[in-house]
């Protein structure tokens, strides 16, 4: 208990300084919402020169930008202990922003990263612990030269070209799969079971590009700490002592999944972090693609919330590795 609460007081301070630095960085570029909107209806409506200074005045009032009294612009520590109060009380549209519509837009967006995130995640850990573990279990071999060989050219691979190759050959060469979307036209009228086979087929390429950076993580990890226990003096006794391959295997599993709980605490964020690449090659509108709009459109609010989700999921992940490290290694003590 006491290793937990020093380690919540240590995230609490992590994210202190993360949102912080984040702040006075998103603070420092050349923007300023309030022109922004200005310049936007100005090019639809057209104001005279006194209408936009006065609409910019009261848009950067509102905004916490401009104190409404004395008309100074607001020191930053201020500012970013308005937005603190703000987020403390889930209110991470900030200062003067309308906080339903931004949480309306992040509940839009989270179930389709949550999809490909949890589903990329889960095939990632299973895949790389079976891949491990089979060239692990005979270090040198055939089987083991050719998986790390593959592995070696899958990580040479930048995202968006695997993204983009897979397109090409199963959604156009090929047209086997859906290029876009989680839903086919119409799918609402289908029956549920021809509807999860529509959705598992949306799913397939972006799930497939999404885990292969992490697969290929776990299996080098897996495999090296399965290899390394698999010479060590404890598996040489225990094959002398007569014991049951089977459970030699199963002893050397469990080594290699140590490394997996170091993992998990920089592959947690997936759930919820989402990818760029992935989420726009396949128009798929999740957190990831949300994101990208938001830094395009100079979204401050959007781009401050989606920050502390992403860093508070990542702060649990590694509290959470910890204890996964813990559980299946004893010997580990956590002080």
């Amino acid at each position: 208990m006491r290793w937990l609460a020093s380690r919540l007081v240590w995230s609490l301070l992590m994210m202190l300084a993360i949102t912080f630095l984040t702040f006075v960085v998103v603070d420092s570029a050349p923007i300023d919402r309030a022109e922004l909107e200005v310049e936007r209806v100005a090019a639809e409506r057209g104001l005279d020169a006194t209408e936009r200074d006065e609409m910019l005045l009261k848009l950067r009032i509102r905004y916490g930008l401009v104190d409404a009294e004395s008309r100074a612009a607001v020191p930053l520590l201020q500012r970013y202990g308005d937005w603190l109060c703000s987020a403390a009380m889930l209110r991470l549209g900030g200062v003067g922003d309308d906080h339903a519509a931004l949480w309306l837009r992040l509940r839009q967006a989270l179930p389709v990263t949550l999809w490909i995130g949890g589903l990329a995640l889960a095939l990632a850990m299973a895949g790389g612990i079976v891949l491990g573990t089979w060239a692990g279990l005979r270090p040198g071999s055939l089987r083991d030269r050719v998986l790390s060989n593959a592995l070696l050219v899958l990580a040479g691979v930048p995202e968006f070209l695997l993204a983009t190759l897979l397109v090409l050959v199963f959604c156009v060469a090929l047209p086997w799969l859906p290029i876009s979307g989680l839903h086919s036209p119409g799918a609402e009228r289908w029956g549920m079971g021809t509807q999860l086979l529509d959705l598992a087929r949306h799913l397939l390429l972006p799930v497939l590009v999404t885990a292969v950076g992490p697969l290929m993580c776990v299996a080098r990890f897996v495999r090296d700490a399965v290899a390394r226990a698999d010479r060590a003096a404890f598996t040489v006794n225990l094959r002398a002592l007569g014991l049951d391959p089977g459970e030699v295997r199963g002893r050397l599993l469990r080594h290699g999944c140590v490394p997996v709980a170091t993992l998990t605490g920089d592959l947690l964020p997936m759930l919820v972090g989402g990818s760029i690449v992935v989420e726009n090659v396949f128009a798929l509108d999740g957190l990831g693609h949300l994101a990208f709009q938001a830094m395009m459109g100079k979204e401050l609010p959007l781009v401050m919330a989606l920050l502390v989700l992403g860093a508070a999921v990542t702060l649990v992940g590694l509290v959470l590795s910890d204890l996964l490290h813990r559980w299946l290694d004893p010997r580990v003590r956590l002080s």
